[in-house]
């Protein structure tokens, strides 16, 4: 969840819905680093790190909707994700259908597809994993899955700080932040970046991030790719099946951007449009927003936020409740 990192008085969706009077529930998702309890497994254990995107959509999700629907007494719930957490709320009710009976509209901020159309410095990384893919998968097979993206807060903190102390230091970070996730209008605020270099990466399983490699390489949203006779056992056929979006009948709202480089309107129109049922879908352009101004942008309220709580007063006679991803 990256959300909860800007000041309170400038764009912290979460104040802005519960000064409106919303229920907000906040999802920290497993392997990260407030979500690494389990009822038997430890953190250090193998099976702990063996799963996907596949066991959050299953899994994951639903429980957590339901949990938001016990608390608040309500019979429907809103879904409001970004990047990862738009393909989860496609993937739990691609998974579970019958969870369109439980959410009333998805809010998608920046929508990933596959990564597989992604400009910038990220198709080197997946150019390398088509390189080194039978070593990868050699690597998968024989050792599990562990965690990656260490949350190390003290390393990242020093190296942003390095930003405000040498010289032209934000104009050279923001030049390379820039080149990573697309061109922005808006000014990075680094004294704000230990805060969010504290919080983020947060930390995940080799096999999550295996999983985003394999769809980029094939351009599908599609189920992990165990091997042939695992993909039997649990998919009945030997290639991972793709996900249907077209069962997905709630409004979905996407808030996307032209900068966005790495999930951009190739990527959105190729690989979720291509099921996703056009009459459920309104697109929001959000003019000059890069990947990440959705979670730190100075203007999130006026140009995201303020929006979707416009949209669900429409829709609402009463107060409602939102899940937060």
């Amino acid at each position: 969840m990256r959300y909860p990192l800007q000041r309170q008085d400038v764009s912290i969706f979460t104040f802005l819905l519960a000064d409106a009077g919303f229920d907000v529930f906040l999802i920290n998702h497993r392997g990260g680093t407030y979500s690494k309890r389990h009822v038997s497994l430890k953190p250090w254990q193998n099976k702990f790190w063996q799963w996907t995107i596949d066991e959050m959509a299953k899994y994951d999700c639903p429980a957590a909707i339901d949990k938001v629907l016990e608390l608040s007494g309500k019979e429907k719930t809103y879904w409001i994700g970004h990047s990862m957490g738009t393909t989860l709320g496609y993937g739990t009710i691609a998974t579970n259908p019958e969870y369109n009976n439980k959410i009333t509209a998805m809010f998608m901020l920046a929508p990933s597809g596959t990564a597989g159309y992604t400009k910038g410095p990220l198709r080197a990384v997946f150019w390398l994993y088509n390189t080194l893919k039978p070593a990868v998968d050699f690597y998968r097979m024989a050792f599990g899955a562990h965690e990656t993206a260490f949350p190390l807060p003290f390393v990242y903190r020093n190296l942003i700080n390095l930003c405000n102390i040498i010289p032209f230091g934000p104009e050279i970070c923001h030049s390379v932040f820039q080149y990573i996730t697309g061109p922005s209008a808006q000014p990075l605020n680094y004294t704000r970046g230990p805060v969010y270099l504290s919080h983020a990466p947060s930390g995940s399983s080799t096999w999550n991030l295996l999983q985003w490699a394999q769809m980029a390489r094939s351009r599908r949203m599609e189920h992990f790719d165990h091997s042939p006779v695992e993909n039997m056992r649990r998919y009945g056929k030997a290639t991972p099946p793709p996900y249907d979006y077209s069962v997905i009948n709630v409004p979905v709202f996407h808030f996307w951007s032209r900068n966005d480089i790495l999930q951009n309107r190739e990527d959105i129109d190729n690989t979720i449009m291509n099921t996703l049922r056009k009459e459920v879908v309104k697109d929001i352009e959000v003019p000059e927003y890069n990947h990440f101004d959705y979670a730190i942008a100075v203007d999130c309220a006026e140009k995201v936020f303020n929006p979707i709580t416009r949209i669900v007063r429409s829709q609402e006679s009463g107060i409602s409740h939102s899940l937060f991803i």
